[in-house]
């Protein structure tokens, strides 16, 4: 008996513990410019607030190749990063240079 509560309270533990961690990624459309900062990652600035988004994959900075200090048209899937001050863009959906 004991050991079935012992598991079952790890269970709930664990199942609990995961909801922090499964935050949903949301979908960013914006025009702003990307550069590579001091470390090589790609940044981008959003242009209506200034907010910056780090790119931190290789598949984001390959999207992005020669569109560095470009001003573009961007949709993506973000994810603000728990416990850190920072958003991540996990993925690109589109990029095209803005006019």
């Amino acid at each position: 008996m004991n050991r079935i509560t012992l598991l079952a309270l790890l269970a709930l533990g664990a199942f609990f513990a995961n909801l922090g961690f499964a935050q949903e990624a949301k979908t960013l459309e914006a025009t702003g410019k990307f550069i590579k900062n001091d470390k090589g990652a790609v940044v981008f600035t959003d242009d209506a607030d200034k907010k910056r988004y780090y790119g931190f994959n290789d598949g984001v900075k390959e999207k992005v190749g020669d569109m560095l200090n470009k001003k573009v048209k961007l949709k993506a899937k973000v994810k603000k990063k728990e416990g850190a001050k920072i958003t991540l863009m996990t993925f690109v959906m589109s990029i095209k240079e803005a006019k």
